[in-house]
């Protein structure tokens, strides 16, 4: 019987009908607008897609009205039978690969020596101060060095001062007649020897006399001469054989007549300990400035004088063969340096401009003035206008240039009214880092309006209410010793009343509550105000008389504690009396700056009177510089290398990006300052200059060794303002370019906490900056930390806990560090050591260690490597062998830690010894004739005759690595550029990803049962012809040469951990301690072609990967004829997005994320769009907008002028300001930031190390990014699998184990959707005639996919099939690794600026001396009368002015 419904529930079905697909439909969109993935770029060429993880029962009803078909099952039966299958066969094909016989062979050699190892617990905090003391005494020894060359040039100063004027004059006619060593005039004549003498031999002999003068006959030797009789005194030549001697008669006859003289022969040779420079170790070179005339009187005096210095050079360098470059830098801007060289300008200059002058480098400033507060003061008036407002912002620029992280800094432009000139620090001082100078300099050459006259009142009242602040806030939190420089009063025997009487706040100071924060926006040190002006109609008495000259005892005092600086500006110069009177009474300096050539001259004047209270105290002030490249040591303080690449070139490969230029290290200076007190008012002269010396960073690095920490612990160094001295993730340049920021590298911005997934200032309290605090207040301590560590080139990442453990070097007035350790637990806490071997086992490894396969850490062997007669550290380990068999000892190592290092070397060595014979017939010694696992012997000899397997090799603790070739296909360079890549056992990526590995998959880790897979990349040049194109990862090379073809071979290289757990006080209680990792190498090509290359091969659809425990792709399946060998290496999420996202959810993945500090950016140029129909309608808007403008402002003008005009001029003017200000929309930005590396992984692969075919020379110039790299911080995902899967014994024989069982815990299944919509704009007729238009989705792609994810068992691998089509695998979403830079909002911005990290002031500051009254000085000779007239003009106007008053009343 049919029923029939009536139209209206007809109508109500239909409804419901659209209503459900409505809702659904809906909530689709909203899924696909909010679902998200932060910091991760997802590429796709469609708008929006839908992605849901959950699985649900399938409703039939509901899905004939959807969109979205039914979900499919997951993967059938067979599907997941067949993996099964695969699973079994996986395991035993990687079993097989391994050397499962040939790796326990070799723990059983190490067990046959295990009486000779000791495995202690040891204490950490004692060995972290034993570190420091060590590093304190090389320190010390520097500061001998240091100490020497003051002395020698204050006596050679005060001899050549004790010359009259004729015996100068005579000085300076030998001079200009046989010259001076000048680096950038010598020849060089290259001198090939291999041995090179370390210990040097005097190549000059003085005599002390009062009556002589020093003058240079030539270049090679120095002549002490009787004036009157010409004679020599005392005289001393070099062989020029073995020497640089200069020659007197110029060699070339194209010498220029003016510097002729200077043209010299310097015989160099090449010394690896000088970074491989090409120098003179028996001679020093002179640099003067391009600024200053090379041979004017007082370079040629103060070259001859300051030669003395040259056997300075060379006894501190025999007495501690570790120091590098020495240097004495002149007030008159001569730069000696030692050892002689020929100038070498920055990489790129081909104009050869030589701006470097020393005394405006970082640590010629430091070492001449104490840490200061300085006030800009820059005139903004109405005459400051044109060249000369040019010249005041390069002046500003230049005083910011010789500031440092030490000082602190505020400018302000004046007026009729003085404001800050820079919107984020309106208020205070702030610490003049590289980015807050940086800021500034980008603020004062902003236009700004000048106007109105220049107030200088208010301007210093402004100015001094900053200092004295600073001062008393400081006075509230803080003792004021440091504030009132009384802390040069510990030495004198004062009372108390005297000590109050010159330092009342002292005495008079708030106990303050040791949980107050300190203010840290001050040094507490030297208060500087400098003027930068064309001219005063003032001279602002009443503020200096009230702010300055009379101490408040609160945020002053001493008098004239301000120093007052003024810059005169333009080419006019007017009456300067009154800016001139404003610096010379307030113990400032006076200068005229014409044009733009004279500001540095002018500017670093300032320098010599900051250091006059240095020189007064007779106190050489050590200071201790940053790290700083070997590379910037000559660079002028303004130079950055700028980004000169060209995309083009990019297409090399990473490691020759990587090796684009030389070598780096990096090197911190240590200077002091030399003095000349004044004796009478008439000696000016008391600041000499500085003198300094440059050390390795490595050589302070090598007290607290790797060897003696073992792996996954490592040492660092930071010095007060928390900056890294040392550290495994310090990282000052990518590629050959320098990063800008790198000299201050906190410590919390490599050690990141795990709770840190996004970056925010100020970074939250963590366990790492109480660290950091207590290292900078010198506090031994110990803590522990949760921290996020990247490893291989930050692919990787593992979150572990470790312990920190830190102590101070010593005296802080000595240097400023503390040093730190940090240890993984629990196996970091145990320590490893042998006894003393015989000498037998000494000859072994000597004869061993000759063999070509054994490489040796580049670390440093009792100091002896840091002597230039010792060729590499392998040459020095055998010179120690050879004296070890000669003698029975090592007497010439000194070290107790060192020699324990040699003893393990020895032991290893001999262990590999055996196991080579092993592997040759089977017994381990002679002692043993029989071959020992007979089975494990035959097993490696099979192995010889296959082609898979090329190599194998073992790393050891001590720092050891020995290769063994077992195909005759092997490379030898390719094993070669495995040990470049991995040259210190201990501290390669394979070997701690090893230990690591095996470690946390618990006790598999002691027999061996635990394999790390892992890939690289052997490098082969192959010669072609001419004709032949480039296929398959090569390079050409350029027309007119034989064409080389650079091909990679990509390896599969197999590690596991060797384990030891034997104890002397412990033996019931041991502790398993790694000895070493074994490893094998294996050709991937041959292993996947004959064991991996029917991977997944039966299933029709879907594709298999193998990918390790951080998603890289190891192997993948070649299904229908797809060669997929390009995407090994690669990220998994970059072809199967969603299904990482679900592994993810599923915790097989752990998705972290990361904060990069020392990430390098590039502008990059917004493309706009730029269609016709745009054009069109801008070129409408603009035309409607000026019509529109002009009818509003007739109007206006007609209205307001007729009827409301008195009113209407003010409120219009008012208003128009206020629009001006809040209604002016924002400009769109022109250009966003973007990760260099992003940058560089579009041009050059960082997973390979040879770039596909098809990028080669297909790279055209992208002129939308900048050429200028940039500090930034970057954000990004990494990921890694803490999934243990199935951690029993596998199914076999001996046990009832089916892979069923090993499958429920070993195996996860899923199913993800991908929904492709695409949107699109609909337009439809209203009723009452207008259009109106809606947005519509609409589905393009869908497909329900399953897949399955297998932990392979004993490896880090996991074999993951995806069961969708090749449709699915190209349209659905990426999941792709990239770095985002951090943006800030203009306040954040602003408040990182302005925030000071904790930091420590200087223990001592010197910024009055009451001497300076009693002295006079050039340019400000009769302060002292203009301030007596000041104050007699004073005194009378005020008594005038009561008399006044008197009479009136």
């Amino acid at each position: 019987m049919r029923v029939h419904q009536s139209p209206s529930m007809a109508s109500l079905r239909i409804f419901l009908i659209i209503l459900v697909i409505n809702i659904k439909y809906e909530r689709r969109i909203q899924a696909s607008n909010l679902y998200d993935i932060p910091n991760v770029s997802f590429s796709n060429t469609l708008p929006t897609y839908v992605h849901t993880r959950f699985l649900g029962k399938c409703d039939e009803k509901l899905n004939f009205f959807s969109y979205i078909p039914c979900r499919v099952p997951l993967l059938s039966s067979a599907t997941n039978q067949y993996l099964r299958d695969q699973l079994v066969s996986l395991t035993e094909q990687f079993s097989a690969l391994t050397l499962p016989s040939t790796d326990r062979m070799m723990r059983e050699v190490y067990m046959q020596s295990s009486n000779t190892f000791i495995i202690e617990k040891r204490n950490l905090s004692e060995l972290v101060i034993e570190m420091a003391n060590y590093t304190n005494r090389a320190i010390m020894k520097k500061l001998e060095a240091i100490r020497n060359l003051v002395t020698i040039s204050e006596q050679s100063y005060r001899r050549f001062a004790e010359t009259d004027e004729a015996t100068r004059n005579e000085t300076v006619k030998f001079m200009e007649t046989y010259g001076y060593l000048s680096t950038k005039h010598v020849e060089n004549k290259i001198i090939n020897t291999t041995n090179e003498n370390a210990s040097l031999t005097s190549s000059t002999s003085t005599t002390t006399t009062t009556s002589s003068a020093i003058t240079i006959i030539d270049n090679s030797s120095l002549i002490l001469q009787d004036p009157a009789t010409k004679v020599p005194l005392s005289s001393t030549t070099t062989d020029s054989n073995t020497t640089g001697s200069a020659d007197e008669n110029p060699s070339g006859s194209d010498v220029d007549p003016e510097y002729g003289v200077l043209k010299k022969d310097l015989y160099i040779q090449q010394k690896k300990h000088f970074g491989g420079a090409f120098v003179n170790i028996t001679h020093s070179t002179v640099h003067v400035p391009t600024i200053i005339y090379y041979l004017n009187k007082e370079i040629l005096l103060t070259a001859n004088w300051s030669y003395n210095l040259n056997q300075a050079f060379i006894d501190n360098y025999n007495h501690d063969p570790e120091l590098t470059w020495q240097y004495f830098c002149s007030q008159t801007g001569l730069y000696r340096v030692w050892p002689g060289h020929k100038w070498e300008y920055p990489e790129g200059d081909t104009e050869k401009l030589d701006l470097f002058d020393c005394r405006v480098q970082n640590w010629y400033i430091r070492a001449t003035s104490s840490p200061r507060d300085v006030i800009i003061l820059i005139d903004a008036s109405g005459s400051m206008t044109g060249l000369k407002k040019s010249i005041a912002v390069q002046t500003v620029e230049t005083i910011l240039d010789t500031l440092s992280d030490d000082d602190f800094v505020q400018i302000i432009k004046f007026q009729e009214e003085p404001e800050f000139v820079d919107e984020c620090f309106q208020d205070g001082l702030v610490q003049a880092t590289f980015e807050n100078r940086h800021r500034f300099r980008q603020t004062v050459n902003e236009p700004f309006k000048t106007k109105d006259i220049a107030n200088f009142s208010k301007a210093l009242n402004m100015a001094f209410d900053i200092l004295d602040h600073a001062r008393t806030n400081i006075s509230l939190t803080e003792n004021v010793r440091l504030l009132c420089q009384c802390h040069y009063l510990t030495t004198d025997n004062q009372t108390d009343a005297q000590r109050e009487a010159f330092c009342p706040t002292d005495f008079n100071v708030t106990h303050y509550d040791d949980e107050d924060e300190p203010f840290l926006d001050s040094t507490g040190c030297n208060k500087m105000i400098m003027i930068v002006t064309d001219g005063a109609t003032e001279t602002a008495l009443s503020v200096f008389q009230s702010r300055n000259w009379t101490p408040n005892n609160v945020s002053t005092c001493h008098p004239i504690e301000t120093r007052v600086f003024t810059y005169m500006i333009g080419r006019e110069l007017g009456d300067p009396k009154h800016i001139r009177w404003m610096s010379c009474a307030n113990k400032g300096y006076f200068a005229h700056v014409s044009t733009l050539e004279d500001i540095q001259e002018n500017v670093e004047d300032y320098i010599p009177v900051t250091a006059r209270p240095i020189a007064m105290y007779n106190d050489h002030v050590t200071v201790w510089s940053s790290v700083f490249l070997d590379v910037e040591r000559t660079l002028p303080i303004k130079t950055y290398k700028w980004f000169p690449f060209k995309f083009p070139d990019l297409s090399i490969s990473m490691d020759e990006f990587k090796n684009k230029s030389k070598p780096v290290h990096l090197m911190i200076s240590i200077a002091q300052p030399i003095l000349n007190p004044p004796k009478d008012k008439k000696d000016e002269t008391i600041l000499l200059g500085a003198v300094g010396v440059d050390i390795p960073v490595k050589l302070i690095q090598e007290f607290s060794p790797k060897y003696r920490l073992g792996v996954h612990a490592y040492s660092f160094m930071i010095n007060h303002n928390g900056y890294l001295m040392f550290h495994p993730d310090l990282r000052p340049v990518l590629g050959p370019y320098r990063k800008q920021n790198y000299h201050s590298i906190d410590l919390d911005m490599v050690e990141i906490p795990d709770n840190l997934i996004r970056f925010v200032h100020p970074l939250p309290a963590s366990s790492i900056q109480a660290i950091r605090k207590d290292m900078i207040l010198s506090n031994e301590n110990q803590r522990s930390a949760r921290v996020k560590k990247h490893l291989d080139d930050m692919r990787r990442i593992e979150v572990v806990e470790q312990k920190y453990y830190y102590a101070t070097l010593g005296d802080k007035e000595s240097n400023p560090f503390s040093l730190g350790i940090a240890v993984r637990f629990p196996y970091g806490e145990y320590h490893v050591r042998t006894t003393e071997p015989d000498t037998d086992k000494a000859q072994i490894a000597l004869r061993f260690i000759l063999q070509r396969n054994v490489r040796i850490a580049d670390w440093i062997y009792c100091n002896s490597t840091a002597e230039d007669d010792i060729g590499d550290t392998e040459e020095s380990f055998r010179d120690y062998l050879k004296e070890k068999i000669e003698t029975m000892n090592i007497r010439s190592c000194p070290y107790k830690a060192s020699k324990q290092l040699i003893y393990m070397m020895i032991e290893e060595l001999f262990i590999m010894s055996k196991f080579e014979n092993w592997t040759k017939n089977g017994a381990i010694d002679r002692s043993h004739q029989k071959p020992i696992e007979r089975s494990a012997y035959l097993d490696f000899k099979s192995y010889e005759h296959e082609s898979h397997i090329h190599w194998i090799f073992l790393a050891t603790r001590s720092g050891i690595t020995a290769y063994w070739r077992l195909s005759n296909q092997a490379i030898e360079d390719h094993i070669r550029q495995f040990g470049d890549a991995n040259p210190n056992s201990i501290e390669s990526n394979y070997y701690e990803r090893t230990i690591n590995a095996t470690h946390y998959y618990g006790a598999d880790h002691i027999h061996g049962k635990h394999y790390i897979y892992s890939l690289f990349y052997g490098i082969s040049s192959i010669p072609g012809p001419n004709s032949q194109n480039s296929y398959d990862n090569n390079t050409n090379t350029t027309e007119g040469q034989s064409v080389s073809f650079t091909a990679s071979h990509m390896y599969l290289v197999i590690t596991t951990g060797i384990w030891m757990n034997k104890s002397m006080d412990r033996p019931n209680n041991t502790q398993n301690v790694p000895f070493g990792v074994f490893g094998v190498m294996l050709p991937y090509k041959t292993v996947r072609s004959t064991h991996f290359s029917d991977l997944c091969s039966k299933l029709d659809s879907g594709v298999c990967y193998i990918i390790d425990e951080n998603g890289y792709i190891m192997f993948i399946s070649q299904q229908q004829g797809d060669d997929r060998t390009a995407d090994i290496g690669k990220f998994l999420g970059e072809f199967e997005g969603l299904v990482m996202q679900d592994l993810v959810a599923k915790k097989i993945f752990s998705e972290e994320k990361m904060v990069d500090f020392q990430g390098v950016c590039l502008h990059k140029q917004i493309v706009q769009e730029k269609s016709s129909g745009h054009m069109f309608r801008s070129i409408l808007y603009t035309i409607s907008s000026m019509i529109w403008g002009v009818i509003n402002h007739i109007a206006m003008f007609l209205v307001h002028d007729i009827l409301v005009f008195p009113r209407w001029t003010y409120a219009s003017r008012k208003s128009h300001n206020n629009q001006n200000l809040t209604l002016e929309p924002e400009k769109p930005p022109t250009h966003t930031r973007e990760s260099l590396s992003n940058v560089l992984l579009t041009h050059i692969d960082f997973r390979r190390p040879i770039l596909d075919h098809r990028e080669i020379n297909g790279t055209k110039e992208d002129e939308s990014v900048g050429r200028i790299p940039l500090s930034c911080i970057e954000e990004f995902n990494l990921y890694v699998s803490t999934w243990k899967g199935w951690e029993g014994p596998l199914p076999s024989k001996d046990n009832r184990l089916t892979w069923e069982e090993v499958e429920r815990a070993n195996t996860v299944h899923g199913a993800v959707d991908c929904a492709i919509y695409s949107r699109e704009t609909v337009v439809s007729v209203n009723e009452n005639g207008t259009n109106s238009s809606t947005v519509e989705s609409r589905l393009n792609f869908y497909e329900s996919f399953g897949y399955s994810i297998s932990k392979i068992p004993k490896s880090n691998l996991m074999l993951l099939y995806v069961n969708h089509s090749k449709e699915a695998s190209v349209t659905c979403p990426k999941l792709i690794i990239k770095r985002r830079p951090v943006e800030f909002t203009k306040e954040e911005w602003c408040t990182r600026l302005k925030t000071t990290p904790y930091r420590e002031r200087p223990h001592k500051c010197f910024f009055v001396h009451e001497g300076e009254n009693q002295t006079s000085f050039s340019k400000c000779s009769y302060a002292t009368r203009l301030v007596d007239r000041y104050s007699l003009v004073a005194s009378i106007l005020v008594l005038s002015h009561m008399f006044f008053l008197q009479a009136k009343f």
